[in-house]
């Protein structure tokens, strides 16, 4: 079995001889200084082998976390996870709350929502009030009002408000009319106005017809010829006397004669006389004509109601008007048939004269005005109401213009829309609050008992002589949190978590992890476990307790599991794994001497190392105990001769590797720094100077080449007489 690490998408981080990773062990240690992407293979493991395996990977810290609520530490990875979002649930409640709280009262200068939601608050209340108040005084100044009262007892501030959607200035002319019709009492019904109908045409055409006929004239007599006035005192004469013999003129006192008598009765014959009948018949109709005109009345203005005395003043005088044109008609046409008596022997010429209009307009209006006025007394309350309201609404107009109400209601408009808007925010953030609040409950809920693993903690560090410190379990949490530990001294007292060490942390879930691995429920899946960087800044103590953990779980890992450590610190990598002094055996019977085959370490277990030349790096199978180093001076000489061979590192970054040799054979030889370079001072400046971080694009270039480089390095050792020492170790660096 073998697993294939692709690498080929970090080819920044990694050379192209090394885009794939092939581990064929179960048991792999892998060396690399800090930047040559341990955590990239890593993460790249967890990415690709999730499906098929599962993945358990230890990374420093992980499986603890600080509660800062209990002093004490949240142990176990689910534990961790919901601490951490605790953690952050706490920071979001406490700015939550630093947002709607009221700010302390000694800090006057302080602003939130809450001081923006009172403050827009009280402006939005201060002018609702006012406005309020302004509706009460307005309703009762106009229920003061009686002439007319044009309010109901209970007209109050609500009432004002609601008459503000029709208030509406009147004319001088509907107030007067409005109050007229409050003032008004009920009055009767009235009927409508008969009218007489003439027919005046006919009139006309019988006049006509009159004046036009004449009558022959049989008898002359000449006293009488062309003398109408004589002619007329003749027809009288003979109407008034008896026409007997001897009978004496009532006028002259003479004897009528019977000669006298035939003569004018032969002048005012039977012709004559139906014409006379046939004007006096005429001037009958005339005059019951005129009677009839004269029958036609007015109408009765204390009939009406007030608002409608101007519309009866009209109509009579339309009817006074309209009879005096029917009298004129009238009188012109009795004038004719009367002419036409005293003329009756001449044909007269037939009148042209214009009919007067009948009343049937005038009957019209009169019918409205009555039909108006009968509907007013029908509804007079109702309109009384209205004349009401339409009055009060007109008192509501005045005083709004008066106290520029439309303004103050566009401010109380724009503060109240400002308030919901902070309030709004308010509300949302209160709410955001409490959905805060549910999910932190929930997750304290989520925390689990960790005592077991946390017993094993403490019994472990305690074999170990791991005295430090020891994990004591919160009981009766208010919020019944679980896993959570407090740090107890050895002297028994409890310890600020504040206080707690990199090393120590690191222990506790180091312990935790190994634990929590003999805790997982059964799974079918094969294990890939992952230790990335596991050692960091412990002593001695919790370091041999991490290596023999370490020891004891890859030792016992069963087949077709795995075990990755990768590490930067090199006396950890050399300790971690079982000796690493190579044994032998002997390859065929017989053979010349030195025919071995090396076993042990390097067949059991895969041993790898990540090499850096400054831009990627490279991953180097160790499968020889040649081509491993056992000391951390020993690695120093495999990193220079390697950065001395690759093409891609540039001569600069081999003067690290230098100096730090130097120091530490000098540590090593306890020799003097100066007189270790007295032969070459520019050296030690060479290798001091040049110390940069590899993409500080500042640092002085030395201007020397690789070889320049070794070859300086090569003469201080020679001139130090270790020039052995130095050939064998760039020798076992080439290995």
């Amino acid at each position: 079995m073998s697993i294939k690490i692709n690498l080929s998408k970090h080819a920044d981080k990694f050379t192209t001889e090394s885009n794939e990773f092939l581990i064929e062990k179960k048991v792999n240690f892998i060396f690399g200084k800090n930047g040559t992407g341990k955590t990239t293979i890593a993460d790249e493991i967890v990415n690709q082998f999730s499906n098929e395996y599962d993945i358990c990977v230890f990374k420093d810290f992980d499986g603890v976390a600080e509660n800062a609520r209990l002093d004490a530490v949240a142990l176990g990875v689910e534990n961790k996870n919901i601490q951490k979002k605790i953690d952050v649930i706490d920071v979001e409640i406490i700015n939550i709350k630093s947002e709607i709280s009221q700010p302390k009262a000694d800090d006057k200068e302080a602003t939130n929502l809450y001081t923006q939601a009172t403050k827009t608050q009280i402006a939005f209340s201060d002018a609702e009030n006012a406005l309020s108040k302004f509706f009460t005084n307005s309703a009762a100044q106009i229920k003061k009002q009686t002439k007319p009262q044009i309010t109901t007892s209970g007209y109050n501030k609500n009432n004002f408000e609601h008459d503000i959607n029709n208030a509406s200035l009147l004319s001088d002319d509907f107030i007067a009319s409005h109050k007229i019709t409050i003032a008004a009492e009920k009055k009767s019904d009235v009927s409508r106005f008969s009218f007489s109908e003439i027919d005046f045409a006919s009139y006309l055409k019988s006049v006509n017809e009159i004046i036009q006929l004449c009558v022959e004239q049989p008898q002359n007599i000449p006293e009488l010829k062309d003398n109408v006035d004589k002619q007329n005192f003749a027809k009288l004469g003979t109407e008034i006397h008896e026409h007997k013999s001897g009978e004496v003129c009532a006028f002259c006192g003479n004897e009528i004669k019977e000669e006298r008598w035939q003569e004018l009765a032969q002048y005012f014959n039977e012709e004559y006389s139906k014409l006379d009948k046939r004007i006096t018949k005429g001037l009958s109709v005339i005059d019951a004509g005129f009677e009839a005109v004269r029958n036609v009345g007015k109408l009765n203005e204390r009939d009406f109601y007030d608002r409608f005395i101007q519309n009866v003043e009209n109509i009579n005088s339309q009817l006074e008007a309209r009879k005096n044109e029917y009298y004129h008609f009238l009188e012109f046409l009795k004038t004719t048939l009367e002419e036409k008596r005293q003329n009756m022997f001449f044909k007269s010429d037939a009148i042209i004269v214009d009919i007067p209009q009948s009343f049937d307009d005038i009957k019209q209006v009169s019918d409205d005005l009555v039909t108006k006025h009968n509907t007013l007394t029908k509804n007079l309350n109702a309109e009384q109401e209205k004349a009401r309201d339409a009055l009060r609404c007109h008192e509501v107009k005045k005083i709004l213009d008066n106290y520029k109400f439309d303004k103050k209601n566009k401010e109380l408009v724009s503060l109240k829309a400002a308030n919901d808007y902070t309030q709004s925010l308010l509300m949302n953030r209160k709410s955001d609050l409490t959905k805060k609040l549910n999910e932190r409950n929930n997750l304290l809920l989520q925390t689990r008992d960790e005592e077991k693993i946390a017993n094993k903690i403490n019994d472990r560090m305690a074999s170990m002589g791991v005295a430090s410190f020891s994990l004591k379990l919160v009981e009766n949490d208010v919020e019944n949190q679980k896993g959570q530990y407090q740090i107890k001294g050895n002297d028994d007292e409890i310890r600020p978590i504040t206080q707690l060490s990199k090393g120590e942390k690191n222990i506790i879930a180091f312990l935790y992890f190994i634990f929590s691995l003999e805790n997982i429920e059964n799974n079918s899946k094969h294990r890939i476990i992952v230790f990335d960087d596991p050692m960091t800044s412990n002593d001695d103590t919790t370091q041999y307790l991490m290596i023999g953990e370490l020891q004891n779980l890859y030792q016992n890992l069963k087949d077709g599991n795995y075990f990755i450590l990768l590490t930067h610190n090199c006396h950890f990598y050399l300790n971690v794994r079982p000796s690493t002094m190579p044994t032998y055996k002997e390859i065929k019977k017989g053979t010349r001497k030195g025919l071995y085959e090396e076993v042990g370490l390097y067949d059991k277990y895969g041993i790898y190392h990540l090499l850096h030349d400054s831009k990627r790096s490279t991953i180097k199978n160790i499968d020889k105990y040649q081509k491993d180093f056992r000391t951390n001076y020993e690695a120093l000489w495999k990193e220079l001769v390697y950065l001395y061979k690759s093409d891609d590192a540039t001569s600069d970054i081999m003067l690290n590797p230098c100096r730090r040799i130097c120091e530490t054979y000098l540590k090593f030889t306890k020799q003097n720094v100066m007189d270790f370079y007295s032969e070459n001072k520019s050296a030690k400046k060479l290798f001091d100077v040049n110390q940069h971080s590899i993409d500080d694009f500042e640092a002085e270039q030395n201007g020397r080449s690789k070889e320049d480089i070794k070859t300086i390095l090569e003469e201080l050792f020679k001139v130090n007489n270790a020039e052995n020492h130095f050939n064998d170790h760039w020798k076992g660096g080439e290995q």
